[in-house]
């Protein structure tokens, strides 16, 4: 069982704040990726799902030293977008990702990842991963709470507030951002959060991330999978924990049983 924030009931938000679910998979290098002509084979099987493909971007690091300024330029990431333009697979030397800003359930996305990484067997057959990670950032608007930070606590739980919980600051809090981490066997769950931006939204940030470096074989079937559902899991059940019962009624919840039977 994934790591637990108490009890709630499974449900399904008509009105989810969130805005972006991504799911990656690092693994060693596989040089060929590093030119158009490499990612033929993978695009080619992936095409009929994400038929267009965008201009590579070139990845770029850069480190500040004592007296000088050094930059590297890193593996270019190539992105493919599906007809509907809702969900972004990219690629690069070193991972494989999947996001959308339209997610509804965990079974719809672990069938397109299954998908994606089929593919990515056949044609590439990359070593075991370095890192597996499921991210899901939720964005509650500032006209929920109407811009006021005193009505905050009618939306997240008290424990998470901190400063913005305090009402004698002689100015107005435009910023504040604050990480947890927990420690799960060999997975780590991240939660940062706090006042910020996300896609042009200004609002009470909550953004998780749940990962592990165990290795696992970077394939469809279901071990990687099961690890994906057991990460989204403990991070719904976080987000049950971090909200109040008041805001949850104004995410118009529904049974998820009944949600199923609907479609």
């Amino acid at each position: 069982m994934s790591l637990t924030f108490g009890d709630h009931d499974d449900v399904v938000f008509g009105r989810a704040p969130l805005v972006s679910v991504l799911c990656q998979v690092t693994f060693p290098p596989v040089l060929s990726l590093m030119t158009a002509v490499g990612i033929a084979g993978f695009q080619t099987a992936v095409r009929s799902v994400y038929p267009t493909l965008l201009p590579a971007e070139q990845s770029t690091d850069i480190a500040f030293g004592p007296q000088s300024l050094d930059i590297k330029q890193g593996a270019p990431v190539w992105r493919m977008v599906d007809e509907g333009g809702q969900w972004t697979l990219g690629i690069s030397a070193a991972f494989v990702s999947l996001e959308t800003p339209n997610y509804t359930n965990i079974d719809e996305f672990l069938e397109r990842v299954s998908f994606v990484l089929k593919a990515l067997r056949r044609t590439i057959r990359p070593a075991e991963s370095n890192r597996i990670g499921l991210r899901k950032i939720n964005v509650i608007d500032a006209d929920e709470y109407a811009n006021d930070l005193g009505q905050l606590a009618t939306i997240v739980r008290r424990d998470l507030l901190g400063p913005l919980g305090v009402s004698s600051f002689p100015a107005k809090i435009s910023a504040n951002f604050s990480q947890l981490e927990f420690a799960d066997s060999f997975n780590s769950l991240v939660a940062r959060y706090g006042l910020g931006t996300k896609d042009g939204r200004d609002g009470f940030v909550l953004d998780l991330d749940y990962s592990t470096e165990q290795p696992y074989t970077v394939d469809g079937d279901r071990g990687l999978l099961d690890l994906l559902r057991y990460f989204s899991d403990g991070m719904t059940s976080f987000f049950h924990w971090s909200i109040t019962e008041e805001y949850k009624k104004r995410l118009e919840p529904s049974a998820r049983s009944e949600w199923k039977s609907a479609e």
